[in-house]
């Protein structure tokens, strides 16, 4: 017997149904049939991304969530997402996670009904979300942002390897900071920034391996600070937004002020590796190349399939070269910071000669 129209709206909401050739219905769970007609082809990091939605609100938020980036006339772009918004979906800020990989496919949970999905091979990712999610107060600071999501699931696929540190960055040169959770990479590259530097990148460095040697992207998303790094810097109470992840807090704050204003990409000069509440007195000492791949490998942001092996490892042959050092030192970000940005001048003034 043909489900009827109400019964589909009882047992799987509003928008579950697509009619088919005689008046009758079927369900549509993953909304295949839902129109996309809003649609902007974007250059990120060197490649172009389509994204098609049904919703001027989701494609509103994309133009200001990727507002350092240039948009493009369409073509075949190197990836797609299709991004489906839906009113009686919850997706509140601090909704619950959960996710799996495959060989191809990368899928996240978010609350009961929202998902986000991207397969490596078709290049093409898939999101389904509640409208709550355009309509919060600013979607860019909520937890768990499915833009942020989507875009590190697709990375690889891009060619490029994510991996978990901050950057500084100086006249098109960078150093990236990589360390253990609270070993103080953002609030070095913060002070760092307030020295004259770039905040280059926070939560993500994006990096590849072309013709003319390795570069590194920084990410399109606000900074991450705990709660105990507004002791150190105060000012920061008029300009970040508290969030939430289960029994976690903390605090977002846009680093788009301490950027440049167009996206592009710098050349790793080297990495620190941070290591806090170790030492009185600052002590930066060198980094012997084994100790260095030991660091970078549980820094790779997802355990992605064995086809972007070869690329990842690349990406840390090329890190390798370069030269690596391990800073200790007390609590204070300031001194830390201090010797990054004397290191990375010094560097940058070694490349120009």
């Amino acid at each position: 017997m043909p489900l009827t129209k109400d019964a589909a709206k009882r047992r799987d909401g509003s928008r579950a149904i697509e009619a088919v050739h005689g008046g009758s219905t079927r369900l549509d769970p993953l909304r295949r049939f839902v129109t996309t007609p809003y649609s902007i082809t974007l250059q990120l990091m060197g490649r172009t991304v389509r994204v098609e939605t049904n919703s001027p609100k989701i494609l509103a938020l994309t133009l200001q969530f990727f507002a350092a980036y240039q948009q493009v006339s369409p073509c075949d772009p190197d990836f797609r997402w299709r991004i489906v918004s839906e009113p009686n979906c919850s997706t509140g800020p601090g909704a619950s996670t959960s996710a799996f990989s495959d060989v191809e496919l990368s899928f996240v949970n978010v609350g009961q009904r929202s998902f986000l999905a991207v397969d490596a091979e078709t290049r093409l990712g898939i999101a389904f979300l509640g409208e709550g999610f355009a309509e919060a107060r600013d979607p860019r600071f909520i937890s768990r942002p499915p833009l942020d999501i989507l875009f590190c699931m697709s990375a690889a696929s891009l060619g490029l390897t994510s991996l978990s540190a901050s950057c500084v960055a100086f006249g098109g040169n960078g150093v990236l900071l990589l360390g253990e959770p609270n070993s103080g990479k953002t609030t070095t590259a913060y002070v760092a920034a307030k020295l004259g530097m770039e905040f280059f990148a926070d939560q993500v460095v994006f990096l590849e391996c072309a013709s003319s040697g390795m570069c590194a992207w920084g990410d399109p998303f606000p900074a991450v600070f705990r709660p105990a790094s507004l002791h150190f810097f105060p000012e920061l109470h008029k300009d970040v937004r508290p969030s939430s992840y289960g029994d976690l807090s903390f605090y977002y704050f846009d680093k788009s002020k301490l950027q440049s204003p167009q996206a592009h990409s710098i050349v790793p000069l080297g990495s620190i590796f941070l290591q806090r509440a170790v030492a009185g007195e600052p002590r930066l000492v060198a980094l012997a190349q084994d100790e260095l791949s030991r660091h970078l490998a549980p820094s790779l942001l997802f355990k992605d399939g064995d086809r972007f092996q070869a690329q990842h490892a690349a990406v840390f042959a090329g890190l390798a070269r370069l030269p690596s050092y391990r800073l200790s030192y007390g609590e204070d970000p300031a001194a830390a910071a201090r010797i990054v940005c004397d290191l990375l001048r010094g560097q940058a003034r070694e490349r120009d000669r």
